[in-house]
C-alpha cells in the first residue's frame, strides 16, 4: 500500500494533524532484521492490531469501485423465457386439453431437463462483489465478455488509482456450471438439480434448487488435514502427542476438530465431508491414547469410556472422556460430540461475539445493565479498572485498615473491573491518589 494515498484517504475523515502524523511515523518506522534497520517505505507492520484497520480503509475505495460497477452493469429484471421452454410448454399445454395426459407426462419431463429462462439472454445482467481483507470476488450473471471486461475494468482502478498489482496467477474466471471457485478455504458451486422439486406459494411444483449458490468444503483441504491422522485407510496415531496427559490430549483433538467444524459450518456438505474426518480423527486419538497406555483400543474404550445421550437420535452411546475437578464440582471431557449440522447464518451480535466466542460477557452484561455497582445510578456509567487485585489489597487492606467500599466490591465479585458512575468513579481516584 502506497503511504501517501492511505494517508490521503484518511484525511478525507480525520482533521486532526496530529492522528495522521502519528500515523505517518507509524507507517514509516521500519522494522528491524538481525540487529538491522529496514526502512518501511510501503505496506502496513505486519502483525500490528491497527494494521487490519489500515488495509480496509485503504481498499474501502476499491468497494465502493465496485458497487459502482454493479449499478453500471447489472440490468433487466428477469430473464425472457427460453424459446424451446416455451415451446414444449406450448405442446404440453394443447395435450393437456386434448387428454392426452400421457403425452403431457412426458413433454414435461423434457421441460425439467432444460432451464426455462434463456441463459443467454443479453438483456439481464447482474454484478455482485465481496471482499475479506485483500481477498475478493465478483460473482457476474451474464457471459463472458463482461466478466472479462470487469476483471479488466477492476485491473486498471487498481493499478491507476490505488497503485496495487492484480495478481494474475490468482486471479480466474470461473465458470460456476462446470468448475468450482476458491474463496476464503471453501468451494462455491451453482446448484443444478432437475429432478428436486419443491411446492411455491400456489402448489406448484418448481426446481428452486436449480442456480442458486452454495457454500462446499474442499476436498482438498479434508484431505490435507487428515494426513497427520491417517496412513492408507486406516486411523494413524500421533507418536508425538504421547507424553501429554490424557486430559490435554483430548483437549487437543477437540480443538482441531471443534475449529474446522465452526469454520465450515455454512457449508452444504459439512456433514458428510466432517464425518468422514471425525472418523479417522477419533480413531487417531483412540490409538494415541491406546499407546501412550500401552494397551488396546478397547481398554482405553472400556477405561475412558463415558455414556453420553446421542444428540439427533434417542438412545446411548459411549465416548472417550475423562473427569476433573473444578471449583464448581466435577466435571466430563469428551471427545467432540456436537452434532454435524449446517448453520444457516453465522453467529453475530453482541450476546454471541463478546460472550462465550470471545470471553469477557459477564463484564460486557454488567456494563449493558447500566447500573452502577457502587450507588445504583444510572447517569453516566463508566469501567473502573485495576491491574491486579492482589495489588489493591495489599494497599488497602493491611494493618486493619478499612478498606473503601469499592475495593470491597471488588474483592467480593473477584474481579479487576468495576461498573460505576462519573461521581463514584471520580471518588475512587481522589481516593486513590
Amino acid at each position: 500500500m502506497d503511504h501517501n494515498i492511505l494517508l490521503n484517504l484518511l484525511t478525507k475523515k480525520i482533521d486532526d494533524g496530529r492522528i495522521i502524523e502519528l500515523i505517518r511515523r507509524f507507517l514509516e518506522a521500519g522494522y528491524f532484521e538481525f540487529e538491522i534497520v529496514h526502512n518501511s517505505l510501503s505496506g502496513t507492520p505486519q502483525g500490528s492490531g491497527l494494521s487490519p484497520i489500515l488495509a480496509n480503509v485503504f481498499l474501502h475505495e476499491f468497494d465502493q469501485y465496485t458497487e459502482a460497477l454493479s449499478e453500471q452493469y447489472s440490468k433487466g429484471t428477469h430473464k425472457r423465457i427460453n424459446p424451446t421452454y416455451q415451446t414444449l410448454h406450448s405442446q404440453r399445454h394443447t395435450a393437456l386439453k386434448q387428454g392426452n395426459r400421457t403425452n403431457a407426462k412426458q413433454i414435461l419431463r423434457q421441460m425439467r431437463k432444460i432451464p426455462s429462462g434463456d441463459p443467454m439472454d443479453e438483456s439481464f445482467i447482474r454484478v455482485h462483489g465481496v471482499r475479506f481483507a485483500d481477498d475478493f470476488v465478483v460473482c457476474v450473471a451474464g457471459s463472458r465478455s463482461v466478466a472479462c471486461e470487469i476483471r479488466e475494468k477492476i485491473s486498471v482502478f487498481l493499478e491507476h488509482t490505488l497503485k496495487l498489482e492484480l495478481n494474475e496467477e490468482k486471479t480466474f474466471l470461473t465458470n460456476l456450471s462446470t468448475e468450482r471457485a476458491r474463496f476464503l478455504g471453501y468451494e462455491l458451486s451453482r446448484c443444478q438439480c432437475n429432478s428436486k422439486l419443491t411446492k411455491n406459494s400456489l402448489g406448484f411444483k418448481n426446481r428452486s434448487i436449480n442456480g442458486t449458490i452454495q457454500l462446499l468444503v474442499s476436498g482438498q483441504v479434508i484431505r490435507d488435514k487428515l494426513k497427520p491422522f491417517k496412513k492408507g485407510n486406516k486411523a494413524y496415531p500421533c507418536s508425538a502427542r504421547s507424553n501429554l496427559s490424557i486430559r490435554a490430549i483430548i483437549d487437543m483433538y477437540n480443538a482441531e476438530i471443534r475449529g474446522l467444524y465452526e469454520f465450515y459450518c455454512l457449508a452444504t456438505d459439512v456433514s458428510k465431508k466432517l464425518a468422514a474426518f471425525r472418523y479417522y480423527h477419533y480413531g487417531s486419538m483412540l490409538k494415541t491414547i491406546a499407546g501412550k497406555e500401552r494397551s488396546s483400543i478397547r481398554k482405553v474404550v472400556c477405561k475412558y469410556g463415558v455414556v453420553v445421550p446421542r444428540k439427533q437420535t434417542a438412545g446411548m452411546k459411549r465416548v472417550v472422556g475423562v473427569q476433573y475437578e473444578t471449583k464448581a464440582g466435577a466435571k466430563t471431557v469428551t471427545y467432540f460430540d456436537e452434532p454435524l449440522v449446517r448453520v444457516e447464518h453465522p453467529v453475530v451480535g453482541g450476546s454471541d461475539l463478546f460472550g462465550s466466542a470471545l470471553g469477557g460477557g459477564q463484564l460486557i452484561r454488567r456494563f449493558r445493565a447500566n447500573i452502577c455497582e457502587l450507588g445504583g445510578s444510572s447517569e453516566g456509567i463508566v469501567v473502573h479498572h485495576v491491574r491486579k487485585l492482589k495489588e489493591v489489597k495489599q494497599r488497602y487492606c493491611k494493618h486493619g485498615r478499612t478498606p473503601p467500599m469499592w475495593v470491597v466490591a471488588m474483592l467480593k465479585i473477584r474481579r479487576k473491573a468495576l461498573v460505576v458512575c462519573r461521581s463514584c468513579h471520580a471518588e475512587i481516584h481522589s481516593v486513590a491518589l
